[in-house]
């Protein structure tokens, strides 16, 4: 009876084991202490974005068009938008369909503006309802989001939020605005990609740094 009884308790731990592992929350100081951590990487997200002082361009084609072009092409190209090694991963997945869902039915004429302080609108309280209501689908762990805030012509440059999620919890563990300056680029797609690739660079080069060390990753 007694070995009947630690038997069925052990067939119990083996299930307990993991759903337990998958509700405890994650933190951004056990991300940042080892490269090997796993993290899915989720896409640009431009439901919040400005485009200051462009007259030119046509907004309803810019979200129809260019948002997820942008995506595909940061994606394919990972070797020159490196986002991975911006964030030191070993470990990493790609998935696309919700940032692409989202930005399909972003409102684009809520997009344009001429008003250079829309460059620097958004707060973390922004941030944090955005990855709230964001559906990360059958993924757990940590994810990473990019977050559109603008683009300006005038002042020829991107504000990008990178941030770091918990996706069970849907809770931001670290984001910060990074600012992009424009590179050169033929087209809509091009011109703005340079942007997202120099502030992908500069997370690479000095953010990512400063973050594991104010947090206080190994």
């Amino acid at each position: 009876m007694n070995n009947k009884i630690l038997l069925n308790g052990c067939f119990a731990l083996l299930f307990f084991i993991p759903a337990f592992m998958q509700g405890q929350s994650l933190s951004a100081k056990a991300f940042f202490s080892s490269d090997s951590v796993p993290a899915v990487y989720l896409g640009i997200d431009f439901t919040l974005a400005k485009l200051i002082n462009d007259e030119v361009s046509n907004a309803k084609t810019i979200q129809l068009e260019q948002f997820n072009g942008i995506n595909d092409l940061v994606v394919k190209e990972n070797k020159k938008y490196d986002v991975q090694e911006s964030y030191h991963r070993i470990n990493w997945t790609v998935d696309l369909k919700e940032v692409e869902e989202r930005n399909d039915k972003a409102n684009p004429n809520l997009l344009k503006s001429s008003n250079d302080s829309d460059l620097y609108r958004l707060n973390t309280g922004d941030i944090d309802k955005l990855v709230n209501n964001f559906n990360y689908g059958t993924h757990h762990g940590y994810g990473v989001l990019l977050i559109m805030e603008a683009m300006s012509k005038s002042k020829k440059m991107a504000t990008i939020w990178f941030t770091l999620i918990d996706m069970d919890a849907k809770k931001v563990l670290k984001t910060e605005m990074v600012e992009g300056k424009l590179g050169s680029g033929f087209g809509f797609r091009n011109y703005w990609s340079s942007a997202i690739k120099n502030a992908i660079n500069e997370v690479k080069n000095k953010y990512y740094a400063q973050w594991k060390s104010s947090i206080g990753g190994k």
